[in-house]
């Protein structure tokens, strides 16, 4: 093997080594130049393109199939969910329970009957709950259809029990 001399650069004196010295700082391995081949970047997409445009295709196409799995999925999940609280046919209204509401939080409410709602006030609505408090079972059906009926039938039961109490 040749033996190579170079000058050194602190002393100026030669150096004898077997090779020539690379500036591999930090510990990096040095390589001959034409090992450092520079790599081929990738050109990135042009809009313009034709490849681009097949691209996004393909994207939107993947985009919607996942988009409509997600939908049927969630429309499946919601269809079973109505089939578990279809249950408003067992649902009645009874007035009797929103007066009673409107005596315990001390506010008029809207009472809704077969031919409408009508806002009812707390004094009415204590009124007619004492009433059905005190009378008999018999009584208290009576009254319950008359307060579940019609706006007229609710009024001329509150005009009732309004003369009642008023004597």
């Amino acid at each position: 093997m040749a033996k190579w001399k170079e000058v050194s650069a602190y002393t100026g004196e030669a150096v004898e080594e077997d090779a020539p010295t690379n500036n591999a700082g930090s510990g990096a391995v040095s390589m001959p130049p034409d090992a450092m081949m520079k790599k081929k970047k990738k050109s990135l997409l042009d809009a313009r393109t034709k490849a681009y445009k097949e691209h996004k295709a393909k994207l939107e196409a993947a985009r919607q199939k996942r988009l409509e799995s997600k939908k049927s999925k969630f429309v499946e999940k919601v269809k079973e969910s109505i089939d578990d609280f279809n249950r408003e046919i067992y649902l009645e209204e009874n007035n009797m329970n929103i007066l009673k509401d409107i005596v315990v939080k001390k506010q008029a409410k809207p009472v809704k009957f077969s031919d409408g709602t009508m806002k009812v006030d707390m004094f009415t609505a204590s009124a007619i709950t004492q009433v059905y408090n005190k009378v008999n079972i018999d009584n208290k059906k009576k009254l319950e259809k008359m307060v579940n009926g019609t706006k007229g039938q609710f009024g001329s039961v509150a005009n009732k029990i309004m003369k009642m109490i008023s004597k």
